[in-house]
This record gives C-alpha cells, sequence and structure tokens, in this order.
C-alpha cells in the first residue's frame, strides 16, 4: 500500500460515521476527518486522526468517505466548487441512505461517485460485523474494496448504476421499519394479556426470528429503552418516504406504506424525533388505552 492509497478522507461524525472512521484507523489508514459539529472529531484526533479545518481538507485526500444525514446534507458539504477543486481521480464514497435519483445527481457532479449504504448499527461497526452493500463503475468498486472491507463484514456488489445500491437499502429499512411495528404490535398485544414481553422476545428469538432486529428491537421496545439511539425516528421517517417515493417512481403499490408513515410521524411528533426508532412501538401502546 503507497502512501497516497493510505490517504482516505472522512466526513460526518454521528456515531455512525465516528464508527467506520475509526474502523479505517484501526487498518492503518491516514484519516483525515471532517464534521459540521464542534468537538465530534475529538475521539478520533486522539486515535490519531487528521482534523481538517474545511471539507477541502478531507476532499485533498483525493478518496472521501462521507456519512451525512441526508441528500441536502451532501449538497451542502459535496458542493459543485468543491468538487472543482478536488484531486485528479477524486473518489466519493457515499454511505448516506439516500434516493436513487440523489445517487445520479451527485454522480454527475463530477469525480468518481460510489454508493455504499451499510446496514448495521454502530455497535455493529466496532465489532466488525457492518454489511455494506455497494454499486458503481467497476473501477471505482475495485479501488476503493480493500477499505471497505475494512469497515465491514462483508461487501455486496450490486453492479454498476449507481442507484441500485441505494434502492436495495431503502428496501432493507423497510423491511426493519415492518418489523419495528409487528414487534410493536405483538408486544402490545401480549402486554395487555398481562404476559412478559421479555420473556417473549427470548422465546422468538430462540425460534423463529434469531437475529440482530428481533434481538436489539424487541429488548428496545420491551424495556421502552430508546436512548441512546442507534438509528432515530426522525431518520426512519426519512427512508420511510424513501421507500414511499421510490415506489410511486416505480409503479409499485405498498399497501401498508402510509398506515406505516402515520404511525413514524405522530412518534415524531408526540414522542422526539431523536429517540431511537423503535420508539413507535409507544404509539401502538397509547392507542391501545
Amino acid at each position: 500500500m503507497t502512501e497516497q492509497s493510505r490517504r482516505v478522507g472522512f466526513i460526518g461524525l454521528g456515531r455512525m460515521g465516528t464508527a467506520i472512521a475509526g474502523r479505517l484507523l484501526d487498518a492503518g489508514y491516514d484519516v483525515t476527518v471532517w464534521s459540521r459539529s464542534a468537538g465530534k472529531a475529538d475521539e478520533l484526533a486522539a486515535r490519531g486522526a487528521t482534523v481538517g479545518e474545511t471539507p477541502e481538507d478531507a476532499i485533498a485526500t483525493g478518496t472521501v468517505f462521507s456519512m451525512l444525514s441526508d441528500e441536502a446534507a451532501v449538497r451542502q458539504v459535496f458542493t459543485a466548487e468543491r468538487l472543482r477543486s478536488a484531486p485528479e481521480g477524486f473518489v466519493h464514497v457515499n454511505h448516506a441512505t439516500i434516493s436513487p435519483g440523489g445517487a445520479r445527481e451527485f454522480a454527475a457532479q463530477g469525480g468518481r461517485y460510489l454508493s455504499a449504504p451499510v446496514v448495521g448499527r454502530p455497535e455493529a461497526v466496532v465489532a466488525g460485523n457492518l454489511t455494506v452493500l455497494v454499486s458503481g463503475a467497476a473501477d471505482v468498486r475495485a479501488e476503493t474494496a480493500p477499505m471497505l472491507a475494512a469497515i465491514g463484514r462483508r461487501v455486496w456488489e450490486f453492479g454498476d448504476a449507481v442507484d441500485a445500491a441505494p434502492t436495495a437499502k431503502i428496501s432493507v429499512n423497510y423491511l426493519i421499519i415492518h418489523a419495528l411495528q409487528a414487534l410493536s404490535e405483538s408486544i402490545t398485544l401480549l402486554e395487555n394479556a398481562g404476559l412478559d414481553a421479555g420473556q417473549f422476545v427470548d422465546m422468538i428469538n430462540d425460534s423463529v426470528f434469531p437475529g440482530a432486529v428481533y434481538r436489539g428491537y424487541g429488548d428496545a421496545i420491551a424495556t421502552s429503552a430508546y436512548t441512546p439511539p442507534g438509528f432515530t425516528a426522525a431518520l426512519g421517517l426519512k427512508d420511510l418516504k424513501l421507500a414511499l417515493d421510490t415506489a410511486g417512481e416505480l409503479g409499485v403499490e405498498l399497501p401498508a406504506g402510509p398506515v406505516l408513515q402515520d404511525v413514524f410521524a405522530t412518534a415524531v411528533e408526540q414522542g422526539g424525533a431523536d429517540l431511537d426508532w423503535a420508539s413507535i412501538a409507544e404509539v401502538t401502546r397509547r392507542r391501545s388505552h
């Protein structure tokens, strides 16, 4: 690995971004980080990261990973002016969950663009269990493969079209949203029958639904433990809207979509946008009394 190939930038240091950047540091990369919020880079700086004063400092490395909250944030940071000043061969690896149209837009801005949304909570990143979905030009996928392997357990390639991986990620999150609501309804049902929610979660994880979703979110719902959030209710509502918009563009009917959107919108309004998205369970609980 040459000195230049070891240099990467990372923009967006929420819990997920910090965890992913940490994996790159652990793998021996020279990481320059930048965050819009002061102080968020302190943890990584203590581990050896270089803290950039501006996004341009991260972009100057030639390969930048970003984990920003939504498309608007990506547009604010990766402006046309900044991309024009990027080094020749510049690569932007975007981990955010965005629309297929957004991916096409960012790929057309200049430089080389890779869609790389991820599946997993921050603790999964730290444990090396992150799943990475990738799509984009074959040469960019090959060039970034060692870095992506460093941050995740497995990288799933969805081909050359930059909008493919975002569509797959939207579909994953739509599935998780259904699981959250199914857990909410089932747990509320048995709670109202006087049964133990914790025992129920243990039972389904030992039989029909073993895995991170039904275990982690099942425990959270059973105990109403929604902080710190691995993924907020507001971001869940954003991704649900992405699924509904994408379905509309493709002419696909999602019958449960409007019901789920009402639940999420109510959870954000009444429960709190910054609670974990498992907090949507409280909507079902309140409506059942």
